[in-house]
């Protein structure tokens, strides 16, 4: 099993404020992850959702790999990650969301050197009982397949009130991207989930951040 997150934060809508996060806030929160034993971590930002243009949005998105559900309680609990919080404040129109998941594997898929692009699907079952999302769960599971992509992984939310699954699949490009939705099968597997879930569908442009000595 692995234990990945999906950071949301809510940075304010101009490309200024953009530049001021990459220079003066991402180097440091990198090193911050880094030395809270991060394996992996992709950073980039939304450019459609359910289809929309959001580029001028600037809706950031961050895929953490870490080792142990326990391993980000300790890091949202510490002094380090106080310290990135206050310091994020002056760019925020609110504080970040934050999604831990429960991936089965390694988790490792989506990480390759070569990603440029995530799909990330929040689905969100009708039936919030934990049979409702476990059948929900098990669907995609047995359908990971039709993504056109084996740097796939799903998982169910362990931190958030009602149970979220969510899907992220990895791509070189666009184009795979695009050749991917295409299948029928694909297709068919998420008109089935939509009869029993809410589902928005997310895709990001994006590049690997940590670990540091792969950059």
């Amino acid at each position: 099993m692995a234990v990945i997150e999906i950071a949301l934060p809510k940075l304010k809508k101009d490309a200024q404020v953009i530049q001021e996060v990459d220079e003066k806030v991402i180097p440091g929160l990198n090193v911050k992850l880094t030395k809270a034993g991060i394996l992996n971590g992709l950073r980039g930002f939304f450019v459609t959702e359910d289809g929309r243009d959001v580029r001028e949005d600037f809706r950031e998105v961050l895929v953490l790999q870490w080792p142990s559900a326990q391993h980000f309680r300790d890091f949202v609990a510490s002094a380090a990650f106080a310290e990135f919080s206050s310091g994020l404040k002056q760019y925020s129109y609110g504080p970040a969301e934050l999604k831990l998941l429960d991936v089965a594997g390694d988790g490792l898929a989506i990480y390759g050197k070569d990603t440029a692009v995530i799909e990330y699907l929040a689905v969100k079952p009708k039936d919030a009982s934990e049979a409702g999302v476990q059948s929900a769960l098990k669907k995609l599971q047995s359908g990971l397949s039709h993504f056109g992509t084996e740097k796939v992984v799903v998982g169910s939310s362990i931190n958030l009130e009602t149970q979220e699954i969510a899907v992220v699949s990895a791509y070189t490009s666009e184009a795979e991207l695009e050749t991917a939705k295409a299948s029928a099968a694909r297709q068919q597997l998420l008109a089935d989930i939509a009869n029993i879930a809410n589902v928005s569908n997310l895709v990001g442009h994006v590049k690997k951040e940590v670990p540091l000595a792969e950059q």
